[in-house]
Order: C-alpha cells, then sequence, then structure tokens
C-alpha cells in the first residue's frame, strides 16, 4: 500500500496538468501570493462578457451542474430530470435522466472507470458514462450542493453549499464516498473552482471572487451578469481558450445564458498607460513563458533570474512586442540569448493592455509566423491611414 498512494497522486497531478484550468504551472495575474511580487502601477480589472446569448429556453434550474467533457468532445449539462449534450455548447440535445444531484468529473486515471461523480440526497455515486449512476457502498455525501471537484492541491474532494446572504459551507473528504469534514464560510461563494495558482468563485450576486486557499475570499468590486439568478461554474473552451460562464436567469421557466469572457478572462492587470508588472521567483525550468493578454497597445517580456539579475539577450528591448490579443503566445526574443534558468522572475512591460495569465504549458501553440504576419499587416495598415491623412491635410492646406 505504501508506493500505492504516491503513484495515485502523481496521476492526479498528470491529469490535472492536462485539463482546463488545473494547470499548475501557469498563474493567474492577481494572484499577488505566488505570482505577482509588484504590479507596477498596474490595476485590477474585473472581466466583462464579450458576447451573450440565451441557449436553453423554459428550464428549471434544479441542482444544475457542467462540465467540458473532454473523453466525449461535448460540453455536459445536468439538471434534475434531465441531461443534455452538446458539441459546441449553444445547440443542445436533451434527454430525460432521472439524476437528483449535483454531478461533476473526477480527472485522475485511477478512477477512469467512475469518473463522474455525483452527490445526490446524502448519496454518493459514480458513473462511467455520466448517465446510468450506482450508489457508493456505505457512501456519505453532501446533499444540494453548488460545485464540486477533486483538488489536486489538497489531495483531497472539495464541495460547496450556499446558504446565502454571501454564506456557504465548504465540505472536504479524502475519498469521495466520504464522510465530509464541514466548515461554514462567511463572504464566500459557493461557485468554486480550481483555477492555474488560485481558486476562482461567482457569489450568489454573480461577481467574481478568488482565494490562495479556497478558504479566505477577496470579492472583486463590479458585478459580471445582468439578470443572473443561478449561476453554473466557469469553463474553458479547449478550442479557443475563451473563458464561459453559464447562468440561469430565474427559478423557474429561465432560461439558460451563455456568457463568453476573453481567454483567462475573469480578471486582470491593466494599464491605460505603461506599467511593468514583477513577478515573484518562478520554476521557469529553462523554458520561455507563454502569455494571455487584452492587448490594444503592447506587451513585452523580460527574463532576470532569482537574484534579480538580467540574462542577456532577454531584456525589454530584446523582446518582441506582442501587438494582437494573445491566448497562451509564447514570448519571442530577437537573436541569439542566454537559457533561461531554472528559477527565473519575469517582468511584463504592459502598455494600452490587461495581463489576464501567464506561466509555462506541456506545448505552446506554434503559431510565431503566423503572428508577425498579422502584427506586420496591423503596423502597415496604421501607417497607411497616417498618410493619408498627411496627404489629405496638406492637400486642405493647399488649396486653402
Amino acid at each position: 500500500m505504501g508506493a500505492a498512494l504516491p503513484l495515485a497522486l502523481v496521476l492526479h497531478a498528470a491529469a490535472a496538468a492536462r485539463s482546463g484550468f488545473l494547470n499548475r504551472e501557469k498563474y493567474a495575474a492577481v494572484d499577488t501570493e505566488r505570482a505577482v511580487a509588484d504590479a507596477g502601477g498596474a490595476t485590477v480589472k474585473v472581466g466583462a462578457p464579450q458576447h451573450a446569448q440565451v441557449v436553453l429556453h423554459h428550464t428549471e434550474p434544479r441542482a444544475p451542474s457542467m462540465i467540458h467533457d473532454r473523453k466525449r468532445h461535448a460540453w455536459r449539462l445536468w439538471s434534475e430530470g434531465f441531461h443534455a449534450e452538446s458539441v459546441d455548447g449553444v445547440a443542445w440535445k436533451q434527454t430525460r435522466l432521472d439524476v437528483k444531484g449535483h454531478v461533476f468529473e473526477d480527472p485522475s486515471r485511477r478512477e477512469r472507470k467512475r469518473r463522474y461523480k455525483a452527490f445526490a440526497n446524502g448519496e454518493a455515486l459514480s458513473s462511467s458514462d455520466g448517465l446510468r449512476f450506482t450508489r457508493a457502498k456505505d457512501g456519505r455525501a453532501p446533499s444540494s450542493i453548488r460545485s464540486a471537484f477533486y483538488d489536486s492541491r489538497r489531495r483531497s474532494y472539495v464541495a460547496y453549499k450556499e446558504l446565502g446572504n454571501a454564506t456557504s459551507v465548504r465540505y472536504e473528504s479524502e475519498v469521495w464516498q466520504g464522510p465530509y469534514a464541514s466548515k461554514l464560510l462567511h463572504d464566500a461563494p459557493a461557485i468554486v473552482i480550481p483555477y492555474y495558482s488560485i481558486y476562482v468563485g461567482i457569489t450568489d450576486a454573480c461577481r467574481f471572487a478568488w482565494s490562495g486557499d479556497a478558504l479566505e475570499w477577496t470579492v472583486l468590486a463590479g458585478g459580471i451578469i445582468e439578470e443572473c439568478h443561478t449561476p453554473l461554474n466557469p469553463l474553458r473552451d479547449p478550442a479557443t481558450g475563451e473563458l464561459r460562464v453559464y447562468a440561469f436567469d430565474g427559478k423557474t421557466n429561465s432560461s439558460l445564458t451563455l456568457y463568453r469572457f476573453h481567454a483567462d478572462g475573469f480578471a486582470g492587470l491593466r494599464s491605460p498607460s505603461t506599467s511593468v508588472i514583477t513577478s515573484r521567483v518562478l520554476p521557469c525550468k529553462g523554458r520561455a513563458p507563454v502569455v494571455t493578454a487584452a492587448i490594444t497597445g503592447s506587451l513585452r517580456v523580460a527574463v532576470h533570474d532569482e537574484r534579480g539579475d538580467l540574462v542577456t539577450g532577454r531584456s525589454l528591448e530584446d523582446s518582441l512586442p506582442m501587438l494582437l490579443d494573445a491566448v497562451d503566445e509564447e514570448v519571442q526574443w530577437k537573436g541569439a540569448a542566454e537559457p533561461i534558468p531554472d528559477r527565473c522572475v519575469l517582468k511584463f512591460e504592459v502598455k494600452d493592455a490587461t495581463l489576464f495569465s501567464f506561466g509555462w504549458i506541456s506545448r505552446a501553440r506554434d503559431r510565431r509566423q503566423k503572428r508577425v504576419y498579422r502584427e506586420r499587416r496591423r503596423v502597415a495598415k496604421a501607417e497607411a491611414r497616417g498618410l493619408f491623412r498627411l496627404f489629405v491635410s496638406l492637400s486642405l492646406t493647399t488649396l486653402s
């Protein structure tokens, strides 16, 4: 038994690294505990939906839950009495299903034959396909759950129940069958997910919050969703990287609305002019970082060693500027440069841009040539517009 537990934990961590927001080598820009040492004058900007559309009508949200199923390449929604599936998360096909509880996906390989879990009326259930569930022997689970997941950091299963008035109950157990210990949380959300280096939550008032330990929460100023009554857990579109939030707008005969945000765009560090954001010492392991940001101006990145000395060839001046919105874009530098050290400090020069996340992924998107072409085309168009305005101005001056 002594050798089995470490192997199981390794499998959990490996599975987590492949799924959505569970990559612990990426960091949220708002994370001042593990990721950012100095914001350099940049301020926290809460994300806003870029697009919203109703995807289901006349639906009663009873114990709703949703995942993006990596195995089936589909979005899946469970609510008491029905199951729905969609290829794009917009057009749904519904089927009747006798599931009366919250469903979530267990990413570990050791649970692949029962990777769908459900908490229903105090019972713990599991399923291989998310359609036919069986009860765990002597299973004891919380009821009326709003969100649940396996927490690879704490090596435990976690669930949240909403009590109202910004109060929730957090349940935790080392095994999914329970029993679960409970803890009352004030000023805390009931919709919670692991999100890179932190936890992200949505309060009952449909506002974003974040936490470093999932116990003490910081609610971000500003609402995110209008006419929102029952939000579901945030999800990441694996095709585009966009952040999705689905929410019901009432208790009965309500509509399910899809709100689309910029990739990793629940909140970020925004600078309307120029700011230099400095990270904490991070485990770079000799790899170039990736960046996700909304960029109107530009964004450049420098690398320093853990003592603070600049790595030759990787200064802000050597960095190829990013001029367009970036989603897991690998940072590039001009010419030859010294290797990136195992432990490093990153500095981000942000000009009229919002930095959402940064870090490392198993395989960065290799789109450098295409991106350089698009950025050069954008610069050429801007120069052409400037020359045209100058020509018109000179013509008018001559005529006058």
